[in-house]
């Protein structure tokens, strides 16, 4: 959909895509010595011997592809030969599969961080179909005798378990991209269109978590993105407000996006103005667009309060929706049940894959007050219903106004911070009910309803 306000022209990254370079491994698995793809099980492989074995049915090219057996929930590596590879670079894994069974690539690359292993989320495969995949991996440190992973688990013999075949593994150069370019997915389960690939992006600091941060690059929905990282981020010295450019891969936690495989992060300045917090009026913050975003729940209810004073974690709820806070980030130890807060917080995955919005310090919670000093009842909207423009007056002190349909779905988000009133050109919309949510630095002022027809 177009922009629908004149007021406010926004920019975004230039994207750019560089084709792979030298190819560093490649198998067609056509030749064995037994029951050993040449050129496979390194040193790194754990699978059993009697788990890795050519198969002939229907290989992808040629007349062998090689089936892999982990029906077992903890994974087990098949991995190459050693290969030498170079300090933060990204190398592209394209395969084929099929069967019945979760796998992903990852390397060994001798660093001291997480024992040198490094992985990249699972793809769940169930289909007697190849499909090509491809994922990233980036090597920590230059290392003559790094090995490439292929990692299953709970493979099925319904579909003879996991055949792989045509690995090809380049060196390949990241995009570069804003942060929405990677969050924005349109289809359930809304895995990012970038997944498993390198990228090169920036943003703002939001907040620091122990096995990572949070940054953004734009207000609002699809621009924030939590950073699986630790040694880098503590190596670079990243705080709240700093200013950076990152190179990572994207992987797909829970279906949570985030960017992990981190090698390297600049700091370009420090000390920067953050993305004002994102008014959410559903405590449950479960929307894909919402992930790694600061959001602003106002007058939430406390309904439990019983892990505050040992673990800084309670559970508020706006309406019928609850969420927990606190505990991750910060610790609030004195939330009451039956107090009504105003938090703000960064969306997060935790603990079995709940999303809930985690404050970062005591500023982030204060009890709600319920003052505003701005007046909603003056605040006109004409024509109504509309079929192009629609006018907004006595709008003073509004910071921000965001449309959604009748479903709750944002649509546009539009600065209008020191403008008396605006004109929104709604020429683009479908016929339909709307709905206007005004926002000032108090959180949610007034929301109004518009017809489109």
């Amino acid at each position: 959909m177009k922009k629908i306000i004149t007021l406010v022209i926004t920019g975004s990254l230039m994207l750019s895509f560089h084709a792979g370079k030298a190819q560093v491994f490649s198998s067609d698995f056509e030749n064995w010595t037994g029951n050993v793809p040449n050129g496979w099980v390194g040193a790194k492989t754990s699978l059993e011997a009697d788990s890795i074995s050519p198969y002939t049915t229907s290989a992808h090219g040629g007349a062998y592809a090689c089936k892999l057996v982990n029906t077992e929930s903890s994974h087990k590596r098949f991995t190459t030969q050693a290969v030498a590879v170079t300090e933060t670079t990204s190398y592209v894994i394209t395969f084929w599969v099929r069967g019945h069974g979760n796998i992903r690539t990852g390397i060994y690359d001798g660093c001291s961080t997480a024992y040198g292993y490094h992985y990249n989320s699972y793809i769940a495969i169930n289909s007697n179909t190849w499909t090509q995949q491809t994922q990233s991996v980036s090597a920590d440190t230059t290392f003559a005798n790094a090995e490439f992973i292929f990692s299953v688990q709970l493979t099925n013999p319904d579909l003879d378990n996991i055949q792989i075949d045509d690995v090809s593994i380049s060196e390949g150069s990241a995009s570069t991209v804003s942060i929405h370019d990677i969050q924005y997915a349109t289809t359930a389960p809304y895995v990012s269109p970038l997944n498993g690939q390198p990228v090169i992006t920036g943003g703002i600091v939001t907040a620091r978590y122990n096995k990572g941060f949070f940054m953004q690059d734009a207000y609002g929905p699809w621009n924030g993105i939590f950073v699986y990282d630790s040694a880098h981020a503590a190596a670079a010295g990243i705080v709240r407000g700093d200013s950076i450019t990152i190179s990572g891969t994207v992987n797909e936690y829970l279906t949570y996006t985030e960017l992990g495989n981190i090698t390297s992060i600049t700091k370009v300045t420090s000390g920067n103005t953050l993305h004002p917090a994102y008014p959410v009026t559903k405590a449950n913050s479960t929307t894909e667009e919402l992930e790694g975003v600061l959001v602003q729940l106002t007058d939430a209810l406390c309904v439990d309060a019983s892990g505050s004073a040992a673990y800084g974690e309670w559970i508020v709820t706006i309406g019928v929706d609850s969420t927990k806070t606190g505990g991750l980030l910060y610790k609030y130890t004195t939330a009451a049940t039956g107090t009504n807060y105003d938090i703000t917080g960064v969306v997060y995955l935790a603990y079995g894959g709940v999303v809930r919005v985690e404050p970062r310090d005591i500023n982030d919670v204060s009890v709600h007050s319920g003052i505003t000093d701005f007046d909603k009842s003056s605040v006109s909207i004409y024509p109504n219903p509309v079929s192009s423009n629609l006018f907004l007056t006595n709008i003073e002190g509004i910071e921000m106004i965001r449309i959604s349909n009748i479903l709750g779905e944002a649509i546009e988000s539009i600065n209008v911070s020191g403008y008396p009133q605006v004109i929104i050109n709604v020429n683009d919309l479908p016929n339909g009910i709307y709905f206007l949510t005004m926002i000032n630095i108090n959180g949610i002022a007034t929301t109004k309803k518009f017809s489109k027809e």
